[in-house]
């Protein structure tokens, strides 16, 4: 009988929970950041209990920010107090991410900090993207060859993925690089534009451009998967966005992820989130080092995420 009674003792051992934190914009004009985002964590984590039913049980715990600096501070001090929890995924914009990220270093908690380069995130935040030069190389690619030399830089005062650094990479390459303020800006003929802030921003900086006869191609980061792009210019063909993510067009993928969020079709930002619980929980409860994502293979390498491939280039 003492082997019934010692798997009946096991059996009634509670499951042991692990924490995994997001903090992303739920409100406000970025909610469709987090709103994407929240759905392919939340699938992540079902896929993980259901194919672990001895555990670790995974559960998510989501805060939003508003994509508002100082309430992403106050949200990185309650998330950092959970018991069991092993990282926190966010918070999807470069400036909440930077006023968050000496809470977590503080607190010794991990933070991942998604689409930001991986030369731009903070003292002590892990990177899930390439870095600027990495970028900078893809985006060259895109250009055209005839281009004129002349490359625009635009930025506006709200959102900044890049550093001078890009600036620098161009000139390297010989191109001619005008600097602006997205309402200062006046690109002409086929010049191509690299449009480093607020998706809305882009969307009507470029609908006046081309009103005013300019041909070029909009180049971005991933501050140009926002949702507010297309709103604008819903069908301006000449746009190019290198990013780490992309959305996923794998029907079953698609279903469940409807499923959980009542029909809302998966975007960019949802195969993100997915992919970047799984690799947690992956890395936090084996000694694998290698995961196959829906948009790309993972490795971990000196506590440092790698993704193949690295890039991708999107027409929103």
């Amino acid at each position: 009988m003492m082997p019934l009674l010692v798997l009946g003792l096991l059996a009634c051992r509670p499951i042991r929970t692990v924490y995994i934190g997001l903090v992303a914009p739920f409100e406000g004009r970025d909610r469709p950041i987090g709103y994407d985002v929240i759905f392919g964590a939340r699938l992540a984590v079902r896929m993980w209990n259901a194919a672990h039913p001895a555990g670790p049980l995974a559960m998510l715990v989501a805060l939003d920010d508003q994509g508002d600096p100082i309430l992403a501070q106050e949200r990185a001090r309650q998330i950092v107090t959970y018991p069991g929890l092993i990282a926190v995924i966010g918070h999807f914009r470069p400036e909440t991410t930077r006023a968050a990220a000496p809470v977590y270093q503080a607190a010794g908690i991990a933070l991942i900090a998604p689409l930001l380069p991986a030369d731009r995130v903070p003292e002590g935040a892990r990177a899930s993207a390439p870095d600027q030069r990495t970028i900078a190389e893809a985006l060259l690619q895109v250009l055209p060859p005839e281009g004129g030399q002349i490359l625009w830089i635009v930025r506006d005062d709200e959102e900044q993925w890049f550093g001078p650094e890009l600036a620098a990479f161009f000139r390297e390459q010989g191109w001619a690089v005008r600097e602006a303020r997205w309402e200062e800006a006046f690109p002409r003929g086929e010049e191509p534009v690299l449009f480093d802030g607020r998706a809305i921003h882009a969307g009507e900086a470029v609908r006046r451009w081309r009103q005013e006869g300019w041909r070029g191609l909009l180049l971005g980061g991933p501050g140009l998967l926002h949702p507010d792009l297309r709103a604008v210019l819903p069908a301006d063909p000449e746009i190019r966005v290198v990013t780490e993510t992309r959305p996923v067009e794998d029907p079953e993928w698609v279903d469940a992820y409807r499923e959980l969020s009542l029909g809302r079709p998966p975007g960019p930002y949802a195969p993100l989130g997915y992919d970047l619980v799984g690799v947690l929980l992956q890395g936090h409860e084996s000694s694998a080092r290698r995961w196959v994502g829906r948009i790309g293979i993972w490795e971990l390498h000196a506590g440092q995420l790698r993704k193949t491939p690295a890039f991708w280039v999107l027409m929103p």
